[in-house]
């Protein structure tokens, strides 16, 4: 547990208190703008919320080597969770393009199991190959995500700055090996920094869809 300094313990445990939030804020979003695609987000979020779990797990054990496996576990989840999200957003651009009785053929249970097939295959794969196969999904994602053109602003900017917090991974990755002969995670100074962006990531996506479920239920209001 001493391997995180009490402000990167608290950037983790704040990032997963977030995405918590989101998945339920994107769930009532999907109630009060009356297109239940939403709530298929917010069930392909879940995958991402594992891997965030089994980032913290292995944290709490000092990083420790024999549990490396964790990591693994984090990588191949996170592209699994891409994959979801991906299928969710694509579902979600469906149900506002000129077709929408295209989207009644994809069930809630089909955007988690169908990725999940893939866990198999990944796991032998390195976690460094899996975190960078894990960004085409994700690419994917925000593109139907805007082309639906239903997400609020402000939320939409949330998922788009990840793309910083992967920007800032890499070379900050590069430099702990470089400069301290060490893992990003055992720097801490740098892990923490890195991981503030997807924090910040994080509250852009609460606070826009909390803002957005706000302005739909004020716009049902004066249609009532």
């Amino acid at each position: 547990m001493h391997a995180l300094s009490i402000p990167t313990w608290v950037i983790h445990i704040s990032s997963v208190v977030e995405w918590i939030a989101a998945i339920w804020l994107i769930w009532t979003y999907g109630d009060v703008s009356r297109n239940h695609a939403w709530w298929g987000l917010s069930i392909a979020m879940l995958p991402a919320l594992v891997s965030a779990m089994c980032a913290c797990t292995w944290h709490f054990f000092d990083n420790a080597a024999s549990l490396e496996w964790l990591v693994t576990l984090q990588a191949s989840m996170t592209v699994v969770g891409n994959c979801t999200q991906m299928v969710a957003a694509w579902w979600i651009w469906r149900s506002t393009a000129s077709h929408p009785q295209a989207t009644k053929a994809l069930s809630l249970n089909a955007i988690v199991p169908l990725p999940l097939l893939l866990l198999p295959p990944l796991f032998p794969i390195a976690k460094e190959t899996l975190f960078a196969i894990s960004l085409f999904p994700y690419l994917g994602f925000l593109w139907f995500l805007t082309r639906s053109g239903q997400t609020p602003r402000l939320a939409l900017i949330g998922f788009y700055v990840l793309l910083v917090f992967v920007a800032v991974t890499i070379p900050a990755g590069i430099y702990a090996k470089t400069a301290y002969s060490a893992n990003l995670a055992d720097v801490d100074w740098l892990h923490g920094g890195a991981e503030s962006f997807l924090t910040f990531s994080n509250i852009l996506v609460v606070l826009g869809f909390r803002q957005g479920i706000l302005d739909r239920r004020s716009l049902l209001e004066t249609q009532a």
